[in-house]
């Protein structure tokens, strides 16, 4: 899902996706999965919806995202 090919649009791609991502938890303290999920279906597109949970599984690999289990929330996980 990562690896590009020539049939996948760049705009629903995973790092696309993260990046999208990634800009919506810098500008809010935490949000609601659920809440993400909107957010990144009416910017990018339902077709996004498909490669969500892989751009969030992505994100949390590198260490960029911190679950919260009790809100159902994310968090930008800053690293050194």
């Amino acid at each position: 899902m990562i690896k590009p090919d020539r049939h996948i649009n760049p705009d629903i791609s995973v790092i696309n996706i993260s990046a999208f991502i990634l800009k919506q938890l810098n500008a809010f303290y935490d949000i609601d999965y659920d809440e993400l999920l909107k957010k990144v279906v009416d910017e990018l597109g339902v077709e996004a919806k498909e490669n969500y949970p892989y751009a969030l599984n992505f994100l949390y690999l590198l260490g960029k995202l911190k679950y919260e289990e009790l809100t159902d929330s994310f968090k930008y996980h800053a690293t050194k």
